[in-house]
């Protein structure tokens, strides 16, 4: 629903700017060969300002809109693990106050269900422990066999497998891929890097894809919801 909000509200501006633009692209093309600076630089502000909108020329007159519902759920799911990536954000005055009271609301209760599913997670997991008491080990093997056990499979998960997937999807390198599941999974999303481009210079996803890539983000904040709680 949030989604959908956010497509609505950001949408309109954007079919305007379409039109300014390609009539803008257009004027430059006719006049092309007689160009004066001051129509140069209507053309570069006018496209400036359709790139900080969302509405990015690709090539072959073909135009992307960053505010489909795909992106637009992307951008939830980003809001609401407090990734924030930055690269695509509300810019009407509407869209943007939405997402103020958006996020006040969506983050905890987010928080909330996320620290449930984690819970319901840990029952599972608690048999594991069980198993370990049932061979009669020591109160300190089994402590460090669920701590090798929980690093290795959060490690490899979270962190060093996700690479590869990347390198496959965006034509990153590995490093590359370890920086963004890093940065993605610390919260801090600096935005240099985002899932949307790809080494062909297109802005598209694979559906499962996108849905692994959002359900490692949120098995990372179950995670993080129950080392709090368990604390």
């Amino acid at each position: 629903m949030g989604a959908k909000i956010f497509q609505a509200l950001e949408t309109d501006i954007q079919e305007e700017l379409k039109l300014s633009f390609l009539d803008a692209e257009t004027n430059l093309m006719e006049t092309y060969v007689n160009i004066t600076s001051e129509e140069l630089e209507i053309f570069l502000q006018m496209l400036s300002l359709s790139i900080k909108h969302g509405i990015i020329p690709i090539k072959n007159g073909a135009i992307y809109f960053s505010w489909d519902f795909r992106n637009s759920f992307s951008f939830v799911t980003s809001t609401l693990s407090t990734i924030g990536y930055g690269s695509i954000a509300p810019r009407t005055p509407m869209g943007q106050m939405f997402c103020v009271f958006y996020s006040l609301l969506g983050i905890p209760l987010t928080i909330i269900f996320l620290q449930s599913v984690s819970n319901a997670l840990l029952q599972t997991l608690s048999e594991f422990e069980k198993y370990l008491q049932n061979m009669e080990m020591k109160e300190t093997q089994i402590r460090t066999c669920e701590v090798l056990f929980f690093l290795v499979t959060g490690l490899s998960i979270f962190i060093l497998l996700p690479p590869l997937l990347f390198m496959k999807m965006e034509g990153w390198t590995y490093e590359e891929g370890l920086y963004f599941a890093f940065i993605s999974l610390s919260t801090i999303g600096f935005g240099d890097y985002i899932i949307e481009y790809t080494n062909y210079g297109k802005m598209e996803q694979k559906n499962s894809y996108k849905v692994y890539y959002h359900l490692h983000k949120h098995l990372k904040l179950m995670c993080d919801g129950n080392s709090r709680y368990k604390g």
